[in-house]
């Protein structure tokens, strides 16, 4: 069960970090035709917006990657004053109180892009509805909760079968 939590996750997670760079590449060019539209007198109506839009995009569609890699900043000041099985503990109180956060995040996106979705609700300038980037977010934050609880799975595996090769 562990590993197959641990291969889903890093699945999806690599699947979203795909998706995230494609986005951000999509935002570089646009910013760069913006630039040189606007040395022409032609700037790209709605880049701001559409800047924006993709920005957060970004963001939600890197979160499992880079907690699978580890790249969050973390301060291990009380950390590593704990001894191993408060450390263990302190872990698993984060873990799950961070997947329970994204769930409900998660959750809470869903709702918000089918009210949106509903309403009619599109952007200002293009009238861009933008209801699937709440979507794909609330996707993402699932995926994170998923990743969170892997990681939990697989630390209290490792405890369990300690490695004798370390």
């Amino acid at each position: 069960m562990e590993r197959w939590l641990t291969n889903l996750s890093i699945r999806l997670s690599a699947w979203m970090e795909i998706l995230a760079g494609i986005t951000l590449m999509g935002v570089t060019l646009l910013i760069g035709a913006d630039i040189v539209g606007r040395a022409f007198g032609y700037p790209v109506p709605g880049a701001y917006e559409i800047v924006s839009l993709m920005g957060g995009l970004v963001i939600g569609l890197a979160l499992p990657a880079t907690s699978i890699a580890k790249g969050h900043v973390s301060t291990d000041l009380l950390l590593n004053r704990l001894p191993v099985k408060g450390q263990t503990v302190l872990i698993v109180i984060t873990r799950l109180i961070g997947s329970a956060v994204f769930l409900i995040a998660g959750w809470s996106l869903i709702v918000m892009g089918i009210r949106l979705k509903l309403a009619g609700e599109v952007t200002a300038v293009l009238a861009l509805p933008f209801y699937h980037l709440l979507y794909a977010m609330g996707g993402a934050f699932f995926v994170q909760s998923l990743v969170l609880v892997a990681q939990l799975a697989a630390q209290r595996f490792e405890q369990k079968n300690p490695d004798p090769q370390t």
